[in-house]
C-alpha cells in the first residue's frame, strides 16, 4: 500500500513538473500567464505534501532553464519558486486564507527585490532601465505604423493617444515601480489561490476559504499606517533627503487601496438589494470599464472605499 502511494505521488509530481513547464513555455508568448505559476504546486502539496511540490518546482526550474535558456530558469528559480513555495506553505498548514496570501506576497516582494539585485550585481543589468527600453522600443514600433498610413484626423488623434501612453508608462516604471511590485505580489497570490481554492472540489481537497470580496474591508488601523509612513516621509524631507518617489508611492498605494476597498462596497451593495444575476453582472463590469475609461469615476470609487473605511458603510465588524 505504501509503495503505490509513494508510487502514485512520484507520478504526479513527474505530472504537475510537465503542467509548470508549459505553462512557462506558454508565458513566453503570453507573458501574463506567468502569474499562475503557482498553481499546480498548490494542488500538488495539498494531494500529496509539501516535498512533493517542492521537488517538482526544483525539476520544471531545471527542465525551463534548458529548454529556454539559463537565464530564464534562473528568474523561475530566484522569483516564481519561492513565491510557489510560500503559497504552498500556508495551504498544506491549513493557514487562514489571509495568511497564506501574506506568506506569498512577501514572497514575491522579497524574490522580486533579490532577482533586481543580482541581476544588477552578476549580469550589470537594471530591470527598470530595461523594461522602459523594451515598451519605448514597443512603442515606437506602433507609432511607425501610424505614421506609415495615410494621414488623417484618426492617425493623428491615435499618434496622440500613443505618445501620451508613452509618457505614462515611463513615468510609472521610473517613479512607481515599487506600489507596481506591491500590487502584482498581492493579486498574483490572491488569483492563484481563488484558482487552487476553485479546484478543491475537482480534486478532493480542502482548501480553506477566501472570503467574499464585498465583505473585503481593510483594518481601521491601515489609513492611520499609511499616515504615519507619510509623516515619517515628511520628516526626512526635512533632513534634506529627497522622498518624492517614496511620497509618491504610498500616495499609489492608499489610492489603489482605497479604490479596492470601493470595488467591494459597490459588490456589497449589489448584492445585497439586485436579485437578478444577469443584471448585477453587466452593472459590475459597466462599473469596471467605467473607472477604467474615466478618471473622474475612478476617484468616485476610491473616496467610497475611504467613505467606507471611516464610518463603515456595510456596517461589518469583522475586517478582512
Amino acid at each position: 500500500m505504501n509503495r503505490n502511494k509513494k508510487t502514485l505521488s512520484i507520478t504526479e509530481t513527474a505530472m504537475i513538473t510537465g503542467i509548470l513547464v508549459i505553462i512557462s513555455l506558454i508565458s513566453s508568448f503570453v507573458p501574463i500567464s506567468m502569474i499562475f505559476y503557482p498553481t499546480p504546486a498548490i494542488i500538488l502539496a495539498k494531494r500529496r505534501g509539501i516535498k512533493y511540490s517542492a521537488l517538482a518546482l526544483l525539476a520544471a526550474d531545471i527542465i525551463i532553464a534548458l529548454f529556454l535558456g539559463a537565464a530564464t530558469g534562473f528568474m523561475y528559480l530566484v522569483l516564481y519558486t519561492p513565491f510557489s513555495i510560500a503559497l504552498t506553505y500556508g495551504v498544506y498548514l491549513d493557514k487562514k486564507a489571509e495568511k497564506t496570501l501574506m506568506y506569498g506576497a512577501a514572497a514575491y516582494m522579497s524574490s522580486f527585490v533579490l532577482l533586481v539585485l543580482m541581476m544588477d550585481a552578476i549580469m550589470g543589468i537594471n530591470l527598470v532601465e530595461q523594461l522602459k527600453l523594451i515598451y519605448v522600443e514597443g512603442y515606437s514600433k506602433v507609432e511607425e505604423v501610424f505614421s506609415s498610413m495615410p494621414g488623417g484626423l484618426s492617425v493623428d488623434e491615435n499618434l496622440d493617444k500613443l505618445a501620451a501612453m508613452k509618457e505614462t508608462t515611463e513615468f510609472m516604471l521610473s517613479n512607481l515601480f515599487p506600489v507596481m511590485v506591491v500590487t502584482a505580489s498581492v493579486a498574483g497570490s490572491y488569483f492563484n489561490y481563488l484558482i487552487a481554492e476553485k479546484f478543491s472540489k475537482r480534486f478532493s481537497i480542502g482548501i480553506n476559504k477566501l472570503v467574499k470580496f464585498s465583505y473585503f474591508s481593510f483594518p481601521r488601523s491601515f489609513m492611520m499606517a499609511m499616515a504615519a509612513l507619510l509623516l515619517c516621509s515628511y520628516l526626512l524631507t526635512v533632513l534634506n533627503f529627497n522622498v518624492g518617489v517614496i511620497q509618491l508611492n504610498l500616495f499609489a498605494l492608499v489610492f489603489i487601496s482605497m479604490t479596492v476597498q470601493g470595488f467591494s462596497v459597490i459588490k456589497f451593495f449589489l448584492d445585497k438589494h439586485q436579485k437578478s444575476r444577469a443584471l448585477k453582472n453587466f452593472l459590475i463590469v459597466m462599473v469596471v470599464y467605467m473607472s477604467l475609461v474615466f478618471s473622474g469615476f475612478v476617484l468616485m470609487v476610491a473616496l467610497v472605499g475611504l467613505l467606507d473605511l471611516t464610518i463603515n458603510l456595510r456596517k461589518i465588524n469583522k475586517t478582512v
